[in-house]
């Protein structure tokens, strides 16, 4: 291992090796995953969007070092480590309800008419373990399950819609769908207030960000 030449001059960190698909690489250290792809002249067209860790379109599993046991990541948000192995999952290719908002509150079936393999769950904690947000996904879950829509909302608020829930799921359930549903219909009967949105709105019309969305743009 040593020195990487840097793409803007110079030389970069040390390399590290890792695993990609069972093959090894080198790649510098100090960089996620996406920007190893990157560097190793991976393309990476599917299965990479905001690079943010918003829309969940990365997603991995992957094991390192320092964890014994192989976990789920996103490539945008996990940096390489030396000796780590990875493989990118294929994107999710679940379908969603689409249905008119209304203001009135919903019925609490609303969510099972749309989703009703929902009431398959078995409670055996898949979609839980495997959420690289730390969800209670199963607890969503059952919270449908019930009609506690407000409840499945406030569980699913941090989730980006990667769909690995779905996709451990033996019985054909999607947690993601149903919590974007119950997100959905939550805001159009309870609306809160915008008044944090109008002060972001703010701060970017009077320049706050420019300095770094100047940096994110030329990088």
């Amino acid at each position: 291992m040593g020195k990487t030449p840097s793409p803007r001059g110079g030389m970069m960190s040390r390399s590290i090796t890792i695993e990609f698909d069972g093959a090894p690489h080198y790649v510098p250290e100090g960089i996620t995953v996406i920007q190893a792809m990157w560097h190793l002249g991976h393309p990476m067209i599917r299965g990479i969007g905001c690079l943010n860790g918003v829309c969940g379109a990365c997603t991995i599993t992957m094991r390192s070092p320092s964890q014994g046991e192989s976990r789920t990541a996103l490539a945008c948000q996990t940096m390489v480590e030396d000796s780590m192995s990875f493989t990118f999952l294929p994107p999710d290719a679940s379908k969603k309800a689409i249905t008119p908002l209304s203001a009135e509150v919903p019925d609490e079936k609303k969510l099972l008419h749309f989703y009703p393999e929902t009431k398959r769950c078995v409670a055996c904690q898949a979609c839980t373990t495997i959420c690289p947000q730390g969800i209670d996904v199963m607890g969503g879950v059952r919270a449908a399950i019930n009609g506690e829509i407000s409840a499945v909302a406030e569980r699913f608020t941090s989730c980006v819609m990667c769909g690995l829930c779905s996709m451990v799921c033996d019985a054909r359930i999607r947690p993601h769908r149903v919590g974007i549903l119950a997100r959905r219909l939550s805001v159009a009967a309870h609306p809160g207030s915008t008044e944090q949105l109008y002060v972001r709105i703010d701060e970017i019309n009077t320049g706050r960000y420019k300095e770094e969305w100047e940096r994110v743009m030329s990088s």
